[in-house]
């Protein structure tokens, strides 16, 4: 396996040995708005009670959050050319981390795409992190998650088990917020 090679972000060095005892790592995609609505729409349209709900995790446990998304990328460039973009999504994803006081402290490395990828990433950013005592996973998709399964909290929720047309809810709830914030604390 190869990463590819990803600029780092300026301010981030600063976050370098710094100690991530909690962490989220946060998905966009189905955890930060709703496939239906924001297809639809032609647009992801972030949520912004949904990225509220995240700082109601980041209030009950201090947790530090890692970009785990297929959207790092696209937001790394964007935040080293200072959050200017032709993409709208980015500019509101920020206004409303902005707004809820959040900041994306790093991104999981890019191993490669596939059902093993995301899994393979977030375990790649916690090989050195032996400082990390807790962290969630919210993410709405079912890759090949193994012993990172109990860490995960899945956004998607069945609504349809017709197999030709199935049908998903999409999105952080408050449910999804209190598992969250257990895994989070369990070892408090």
């Amino acid at each position: 396996m190869q990463y590819l090679n990803i600029p780092q972000l300026e301010n981030e060095v600063s976050y370098q040995g710094q100690t991530y005892e909690k962490i989220i790592f946060l998905d966009v995609d189905g955890v930060l708005h709703d496939y239906g609505e924001s297809y639809q729409s032609g647009q992801q349209i972030i949520d912004p009670v949904r990225v509220g709900r995240v700082r109601k995790i980041v209030d009950a446990t201090g947790a530090e959050i890692i970009m785990s998304s297929s959207w790092r990328y696209a937001y790394q460039d964007f935040c080293l050319h200072q959050y200017r973009s032709e993409n709208p999504s980015l500019m509101i994803l920020q206004k409303y981390l902005d707004y809820f006081d959040l900041h994306i402290r790093g991104f999981t490395p890019y191993i490669g795409f596939g059902a093993d990828s995301r899994p393979l990433e977030i375990r790649a950013w916690l090989l050195d992190k032996t400082d990390t005592r807790s962290f969630v996973i919210l993410d709405d998709d079912d890759f090949n998650w193994q012993w990172l399964n109990r860490f995960l909290v899945r956004t998607r929720e069945t609504i349809s088990e017709d197999e030709e047309n199935p049908q998903y809810l999409y999105g952080l709830e408050e449910y999804h917020v209190q598992k969250a914030i257990e895994i989070l604390n369990q070892f408090d």
